[in-house]
């Protein structure tokens, strides 16, 4: 090969804010940050560019940088041949999702770090993900000889994946349909068969291979638990056995509680479980997981009612799984606010998966979280042998070699429940309660003892989405978290600090835009899953608190969503603002780790439709439009696009107002409140009326409240009491916990 003159570059991550790039300023490679500047000079220079996405959190983004970036050898091939860029796909999920569909499309698969071989027009020829070291260097001289000898082959193949990229991007205009002609495929019967085809009845969860195979395993929320809740909980076709849908749910939070995915020292939930009986996890720690588990794990602790049982059997089942979805949720809880949120209210990103086992070693996968048995046996003393048990320790270690691709864990032990407090109980002549108090104390101890280790890296930028979907969390939780959990008490005040954080640091009163990030100072603009789960956040927030500014605000962004993203021609929302250097302006329809901007914009619409009423036609038209943007998917793929799927069901079902009058400091509003509460009811939006404190641009905007608030004020409705609207209706009002229970067509007790 000839050698490319070019200007002599320089690493420039070290400008960053990205905690990723920053990860990488110290590399022998010229890294460059996706800026005009570093376009225009691979254009001039004639050089093709490798592109390298990831996330500061991903492990195996930090393999290839220690096998590959920090080798000398390789970064001088790199710097010789190519222009070489550093993506935060996190900050950066615009220019990430063009090339990842691409690497899907070519490859039948993705994941980070994501390494693109491309023109210097940004047009991709080649793509995968980690590539071991010997196996890199060849590829990078192979692809620099192609790119020499065959140049207009390589443009031939960028422009050609462009035009391909246009076509999947979803801003076609489509033959008309109708809602109709969706649900009559009934998408709900057909997620219920496909996660019932992919249930593990084993261990719990669901994977790609069925119920036999070894793994990995996903929370997935937006594509297991939230349509397992409908399904468990809606009136559906007789193909739906809401009992297993229900236990497929149960069984998948129990897994992950029970698992060593689950912190028991820490708490929070690692990104996912290398294995099938979720043991041994990859240890990142991601907020949007920790924020989707609360909601999913609060929805099933709502609708394992006792009261429902059938007989005392029943109810002891349903009590024990309860328990476990409100443990898991405190337990998520507990950690997102004492690790997790900054001290100016917003929440930072990620924990990485790896630390130095000792000062001044090497990092390595799960060094902070992994233990020796001998340091355990000093650590619990007489306590050793009942906790060990109890955690599954074994003196060589308890994680298998095949989930232990680096032996970085060899002779270690992963934390997670081998036996149950009962069988443990009995072997040691305990009652169940002696032992949990002991499992207790004794991961109070070890977390002292691991907090003198060396903590994992935090990615500490703050993410808009992210904490959307954690404010949802946070509000949910000062809901539906029973009162015996002491940390629902900081569920409202952190909800509310995050939201200040949000509107102070990264909302543009004057342009009225938000911010995609926040480090140090704003990072690239919005997109708009940052504005659909900011959204959802602030009307959840408004519910739990009865605050008009947040489901103002969340109406306002709504507004501002529509004129910066929706398709006029494919209908729909884009996800991203148009940028030259973004070839294809994609759209992001399918649920994957996080539920969609299309999806959970959808849900948006139809509570603002209800809140809003006014404006009840504008939002149905636009959620209707955006249905039939995606309608050949919900048709024929609907586990994919699950959260959508959730919407449809929700339609179905019918959605409800449910107003209450009353003053926040009256109990029977507070009473009133924790019935309302006690049922799990996404199809319904809560509207709170104080009369001493009423919702005026509220009223502005909902005829119906606009009417209650005339009456109350004219005196001729006084005291505290609920009604409930259907179908543009509104029934009596209901002044007493059995006329409210009624009106609400549930005969639970109050049980939070």
């Amino acid at each position: 090969m000839s050698d490319i003159i070019t200007p002599q570059l320089g690493n420039v991550l070290g400008k960053s804010k990205s905690p990723y790039l920053l990860q990488h300023k110290d590399n022998p490679v010229a890294w460059q940050e996706f800026t005009p500047a570093t376009i225009s000079l691979a254009q001039q220079s004639d050089k093709p560019i490798f592109l390298s996405s990831g996330y500061s959190a991903c492990h195996w983004c930090h393999v290839l940088a220690h096998e590959s970036f920090e080798d000398p050898d390789i970064a001088e091939v790199m710097n010789k041949y190519f222009i070489n860029i550093k993506v935060d796909r996190e900050e950066r999920p615009d220019v990430d999702r063009m090339y990842m569909t691409y690497l899907q499309a070519t490859s039948g698969g993705g994941g980070w770090p994501m390494s693109i071989f491309m023109t210097p027009s940004l047009e991709p020829f080649f793509a995968g993900t980690y590539f071991p070291k010997a196996r890199f260097k060849s590829l990078l001289v192979r692809i620099a000889e192609f790119w020499e000898e065959d140049k207009e082959q390589c443009q031939a193949m960028g422009k050609g994946a462009v035009e391909s990229l246009k076509e999947m991007s979803g801003s076609i205009a489509r033959i008309p349909g109708s809602l109709d002609d969706i649900l009559a495929t009934s998408p709900s019967t057909k997620i219920y068969s496909q996660l019932l085809r992919l249930h593990d009845p084993r261990y719990g969860g669901f994977t790609s291979g069925g119920p036999r195979s070894k793994g990995p395993k996903f929370p997935s929320c937006s594509m297991t638990l939230e349509p397992l809740a409908r399904l468990a909980s809606y009136p559906l076709p007789s193909e739906v056995d809401k009992d297993k849908a229900t236990e497929m749910a149960i069984k998948m939070i129990k897994g992950i509680w029970l698992g060593g995915i689950h912190d028991w020292v820490g708490g929070g939930v690692a990104r996912y479980s290398v294995d099938e009986k979720w043991i041994v996890p990859h240890f990142e720690k991601m907020l949007y997981d920790q924020a989707q588990l609360i909601t999913g794990a609060l929805d099933f602790g709502l609708i394992s009612d006792p009261s429902e049982g059938e007989d005392d059997t029943h109810r002891t089942i349903l009590e024990q799984n309860r328990r476990v979805c409100f443990d898991l949720a405190g337990d998520i809880l507990e950690y997102s606010i004492r690790d997790l949120q900054s001290p100016d209210g917003g929440f930072w990103s990620a924990e990485d998966a790896d630390s130095a086992p000792t000062k001044g070693a090497r990092k390595s996968e799960g060094a902070f979280y992994i233990w020796d048995k001998e340091e355990l046996d000093e650590i619990l003393g007489v306590d050793a042998a009942i906790v060990e048990s109890y955690f599954g320790v074994e003196k060589g270690g308890n994680v298998e070699l095949q989930h232990d691709a680096h032996g970085e864990m060899r002779g270690k032990n992963i934390l997670y429940q081998a036996k149950s407090l009962l069988e443990i109980a009995n072997r040691y002549d305990k009652t169940e309660e002696e032992i949990r108090q002991t499992i207790r104390m004794a991961c109070t101890k070890l977390k002292d003892r691991r907090d003198t280790r060396e903590r994992p890296g935090l990615d500490d930028k703050i993410l808009t989405a992210w904490n959307g979907l954690m404010l949802s969390a946070l509000a949910q939780a000062a809901s539906f978290l029973p009162s015996t959990y002491s940390i629902k008490s900081q569920c409202l005040p952190a909800a509310e600090k995050l939201v200040s954080f949000v509107k102070d640091r990264m909302w543009d009163v004057e342009r009225r835009q938000l911010t995609r990030s926040w480090r140090e100072g704003k990072g690239p603009g919005a997109q708009t899953d940052d504005y659909a789960f900011l959204i959802r956040g602030l009307l959840d927030l408004y519910e739990g608190s009865g605050k008009e500014e947040y489901a103002v605000w969340a109406i306002e962004l709504q507004k501002r969503q529509d004129e910066l993203f929706w398709d006029n021609t494919g209908k729909g929302y884009y996800a991203s603002a148009p940028d030259e250097h973004v070839l294809v302006r994609m759209k992001d329809a399918q649920d994957a780790a996080e539920p969609s901007a299309t999806s959970v914009s959808l849900r948006n619409l139809s509570r603002l439709s209800l809140l809003a009423s006014d404006d009840y036609e504008v939002y149905e038209k636009r959620a209707e439009d955006t249905y039939l943007s995606i309608d050949e998917e919900l048709k024929q793929m609907p586990r994919a696009f699950g959260y959508s799927a959730c919407g449809l069901m929700d339609l179905e079902k019918g959605y409800r107002e449910v107003i209450i009058i009353g003053s926040p400091d009256d109990p029977k509003t507070g009473e009133f409140l924790q019935i309302i509460r006690s049922v799990y009811a996404p199809y319904q939006i809560v509207i709170h009326l104080d009369p001493a404190n009423p919702p005026v641009k509220i009223a502005e905007r909902n005829k119906v409240v606009k009417s209650l608030l005339e009456g109350i004020q004219a005196g001729k409705d006084q005291g505290t009491s609920v009604r409930v609207c259907e179908s543009g209706v509104c029934g009596l009002p209901a002044r007493d916990t059995e006329a409210v229970r009624k009106a609400l067509g549930t005969h639970a007790a109050n049980l939070l």
